[in-house]
């Protein structure tokens, strides 16, 4: 992976990503490439495809109930931006790094 792969994904998902972020994310998009491409490693011809499905008879009735507002589900939320919650983690790095 490299600036100019991520920044034609980028484009193509119509992300805007300066180059302070395309040099921030291309490193960690390669590490979450590398993670992906192990899963090719793993031998499967042994492995017999799932037959067995879940059931759907034992699931609970779909019950409408009164839901909570927006207002009352981002007042647990740390960081907030334009009403939703902001969440961060390894990929996007540190709030404070934003």
């Amino acid at each position: 992976m490299d600036k100019k792969t991520l920044k034609h994904i980028s484009e193509l998902s119509r992300i805007k990503l300066s180059d302070e972020e395309l040099e921030k994310f291309t490193p960690q998009m390669q590490t979450i490439l590398e993670s992906a491409n192990q899963l090719q490693e793993v031998d499967t011809s042994n492995v017999q495809p799932m037959k067995k499905h879940l059931p759907f008879d034992d699931l609970r009735d779909d019950i409408v109930e009164e839901s909570l507002t927006q207002k009352d589900v981002l007042s647990n939320a740390k960081y907030t931006e334009k009403g939703c919650v902001k969440v961060y983690g390894k990929i996007f790095g540190a709030i404070e790094e934003s």
